[in-house]
This record gives C-alpha cells, structure tokens and sequence, in this order.
C-alpha cells in the first residue's frame, strides 16, 4: 500500500510539473514585434482622412488600436536575468507602453477637438513616434518601428 501511494504522489508531482519557463528575450522581441506588426497593420488599413474618414473618427480609431497594442504588450512576459541584452529591458518596456499610451491619449485629443487640432497635435504626435521608434532600436524591435498616420 505504501509503495502504491509513493507511485501515486510521484505521479502527481510530475503531473504538476508543468511550470512556466520564464521567456526568453528571444521570445520576448517575437512576441512584441508581432504585437506591433498587427497594429501597424490595422492602423494602416484606416481610412485616409479627410477624404475618406472624418478626422474624430481616424484619430478615435487610432486611439482604440494603440490603447490595444498598450495592454497587449503590457502584459508580456519581460525576461530578466544577467544577460547584458535584458539588463535595461524591463524599463524600456515600461517606457515603450507609456509611449504608446500617450500616443493614444494624443489622438483621443484630436478626436475631442477635431480637426484643428490635427495640426497642433501632428507635432506631439511626431515626437511620440521618434521616441518610440529610438526605444524599439535600442530593444532590437525594428518590426515595432513605425512612421506617421
């Protein structure tokens, strides 16, 4: 009976065993920049304003899809460990969703204040973007740099 109940209790240990390895940086840049792929490819696919879409209508759509891509990213695994690549990781990923948040909340401003805030805000915009772009080199994420709607 003994010997059925350590086999048993054995089974069950390595039934539990399933645990979650920690990413790699590897998967991480994997993950991340096919986070970004498909947003740029939705943010792409919008309507060109004014002709096609009204302006608080393009700036709210682009609001929507970069609050998306913030949480998505924000909820990936950031590897750590001391590896020189992963040393300053988890900040830029914190700055890399800050950054996109404050991107979104840009264009939720012009979505507010309509078009004749476009031009006011292509500038913060701009900046934004440029940040963005400079963190994702330093992560090795070319796949999450991006130009201007």
């Amino acid at each position: 009976m003994a010997a059925v109940l350590c086999l048993l209790g054995a089974g069950a240990i390595a039934g539990c065993s399933n645990a979650v390895e920690p990413a790699t940086f590897d998967d991480y840049l994997v993950d991340l920049q096919a986070i970004c792929a498909s947003t740029t490819d939705q943010l792409l696919a919008l309507p060109a304003a004014p002709e096609q879409i009204a302006v608080s209508d393009l700036a709210t759509s682009a609001a929507g899809l970069l609050d998306d891509e913030a949480n998505r990213v924000s909820r990936l695994d950031v590897p750590s460990g001391d590896d020189v690549t992963v040393d300053d990781l988890d900040g830029d990923h914190r700055a890399f969703v800050r950054n996109t948040r404050e991107q979104a909340t840009a264009w939720r401003a012009v979505a507010v204040a309509g078009p004749d805030a476009l031009a006011d805000s292509t500038q913060l915009i701009a900046r934004l973007v440029g940040g963005r772009n400079e963190l994702a080199d330093s992560m090795g994420a070319p796949g999450c740099v991006r130009g201007d709607l």
